[in-house]
């Protein structure tokens, strides 16, 4: 009889995520016998609802905003990736109990290096947003070599202790670090001299959001990338693309993150490319 598997989504919210989609095709390309189940977990649930999942039998989770932060206290054992990146978005299930990872900045480096040959290594780079995956993000583009890193956060302790993160985890990376002041005409100003914008905040998740950049923070020969993958063009990547960046959504990165959480919880490969092709079905329409 076939292994049947069980994994989950925490988030809040978490009905604009396309993860059933993603994982649901490779499920049914492996010829595997799995669920994928969203659960909307106000923050206040998360200790319960973790609890619930590891007594049900579920494999494993993943986790996004809010809880990638909130989770790392809750695990049972966590691996050198969490450690590293100060956050976990994903949940493996044993006989040890739970076991927390981070993944998004495989994702992230897999997917910037896939689709425009490109790495952090002698960059300059902007990371607005430094929540869970600002954090990993900011930390990873400093271990593989940026030259520069600005932080952003409307909240700037946050950024703050990004900062020191880097500093702290990392002793021996070059990267200059720079804590923005929370003015968005500030990060404006530090943008136009990237060459790569990573933006991590929840803009462009709603109708109606805008970007936290204007079209003058860009120009040509830069790079967005926008963690937001709801939308072919999200509200920054239009902001960018008016001055002649290049952009690129989160699409690819939630690819690569999800197989690599994937491989976590059964050790095998995922298909990365019914993954993709079921995203981009659902989101572009082909």
């Amino acid at each position: 009889m076939k292994r049947a598997y069980r994994f989950g989504l925490f988030g809040h919210p978490v009905k604009h995520s396309l993860s059933p989609v993603m994982h649901a095709a490779s499920f049914q390309s492996l010829g595997l016998s799995a669920e994928y189940v969203c659960f909307d977990v106000p923050p206040e649930d998360l200790p319960a609802r973790l609890e619930a999942c590891r007594r049900e039998g579920f494999d494993g989770l993943n986790v996004t905003i809010p809880h990638k932060e909130a989770v790392v206290p809750l695990m049972g054992h966590l691996d050198p990736s969490a450690r590293l990146f100060g956050a976990v978005n994903t949940v493996r299930f044993d006989a040890k109990g739970s076991t927390g990872y981070n993944t998004d900045a495989t994702g992230f480096l897999t997917d910037l290096k896939a689709s425009r040959d490109v790495t952090p290594d002698g960059l300059r780079v902007l990371i607005l947003g430094c929540g869970g995956a600002g954090r990993a993000l900011a930390i990873a583009c400093a271990r593989e070599g940026a030259l520069e890193i600005g932080l952003g956060d409307l909240i700037d302790s946050k950024a703050e202790v990004v900062a020191e993160e880097i500093k702290v985890r990392l002793p021996d990376a070059v990267a200059q670090v720079d804590v923005l002041s929370v003015e968005p005409e500030v990060w404006a100003r530090y943008s136009r001299d990237c060459d790569l914008i990573v933006h991590c905040t929840s803009a462009g998740l709603h109708v109606g959001d805008a970007s936290p950049l204007p079209p003058e923070a860009f120009r040509e020969g830069q790079l967005l990338y926008d963690l937001v993958y709801t939308a072919r063009v999200t509200p920054t990547m239009r902001s960018a693309q008016a001055s002649g960046a290049d952009t690129l959504n989160g699409a690819g990165m939630l690819v690569h993150q999800g197989a690599a959480a994937f491989t976590i919880w059964t050790g095998l490969a995922a298909d990365t490319a019914a993954m993709r092709a079921a995203l981009e079905a659902r989101i572009y329409g082909s």
